[in-house]
Parts: structure tokens; C-alpha cells; sequence
């Protein structure tokens, strides 16, 4: 089975979870954003073709679940994975605080990114000192779990790429 078709049900997944039981959960008003987290691993240890569409087809089923006008967060997830891909690609960018520094800025360019195509939108602003804080916590948020995320994506990975070898019937007796 492909690797990036494994990532994708992960991704959706995540997103399912982000819609309902994080969401849901009363011990804190932030959500760590694990579909991104999931992105910016793709774009550092896997980007090929199939992880670009996936990436857009897992912002576009955000968009489906919470946002009011569709293509918002695909063409912010998308936007993550370039940046990712073209900058963080050619510095070192392995080992667990690379990871999280990573994700971290990964959270902000998002955001960035949904503020300027917001006006395309006319998505509602509000006080951008509590956006602000709200993108900090959940920024924080996901970086803290990013090294733990990576660590089980990297054994998923590393799980399905090793080659497997087949029963040897010369040795059998």
C-alpha cells in the first residue's frame, strides 16, 4: 500500500477528530492542529505529487467540515506545504526542535495566509489581539506534540518502505 494513501487516512482522521472529540473537549479551548503537523511532515519526509493533492484535499475537507466558504484552508495547507517544501527543505530540518520550530512557524503561515485571502472571502475579523493569542496557544500546542507525531509518522513510514522479504524455499527441508 502506498505510503501517502496511508498518510491520507491518518489526515482525515485527524480532521475528524479536530471536528469533534478535540473540539468537544472541555479541558482546553485550543486544538493542536494535527492535520498540519501532518502536512509538515509530508513536505519534509515525503513530498512527492501525491503528498501535494493530499495536502489540498485535506485542507479542502476542513473547509467542508468548518469553514464557511470552501478553499480557504486548502489554499492555506497548500501554501504551508510549498513553504515547507522550498525553505525548511534545504536547511537541516531533522530532529525533534527542528520539528517543532517547524510546525510552529507552520501555524503562523497558515494563519497568515488565511488573513490575506480573507478579504477574498469576506471572512468576519475580530479583535486581532485575541486571534493573535489564540494562534500563540495553538501554535505552542502543536509544536509541543509535533516530535511525538513525527516519531509514529516516521515509524509508519519506515514500517512500509523497508523491503520485505519473501519465504525462501531453497533453504526449507
Amino acid at each position: 500500500m502506498n505510503v501517502s494513501l496511508v498518510f491520507f487516512g491518518i489526515g482525515l482522521i485527524f480532521v475528524v477528530l479536530q471536528a469533534t472529540v478535540l473540539h468537544l473537549a472541555s479541558w482546553t479551548p485550543i486544538i493542536p492542529d494535527l492535520t498540519l503537523t501532518l502536512c509538515v511532515y509530508w513536505a519534509l519526509n515525503r513530498p512527492r505529487v501525491e503528498a501535494v493533492w493530499g495536502t489540498f484535499l485535506l485542507g479542502y475537507a476542513i473547509d467542508i467540515l468548518s469553514s464557511p466558504q470552501p478553499g480557504v484552508n486548502a489554499v492555506a495547507f497548500s501554501a504551508v506545504f510549498l513553504a515547507v517544501y522550498l525553505v525548511f527543505r534545504y536547511i537541516w530540518a531533522r530532529g525533534h526542535l527542528m520539528s517543532a520550530v517547524t510546525v510552529f512557524a507552520a501555524v503562523w503561515l497558515k494563519v497568515g495566509t488565511l488573513i490575506f485571502i480573507s478579504p477574498l472571502f469576506d471572512l468576519p475579523t475580530r479583535d486581532w489581539v485575541v486571534i493573535a493569542e489564540a494562534i500563540l496557544h495553538e501554535a505552542l500546542f502543536s509544536a509541543a506534540i509535533a516530535p511525538f507525531l513525527f516519531i509514529v509518522l516516521r515509524s509508519i513510514q519506515t514500517r512500509m518502505e523497508s523491503p520485505r522479504k519473501s519465504p525462501s524455499y531453497v533453504n526449507a527441508s
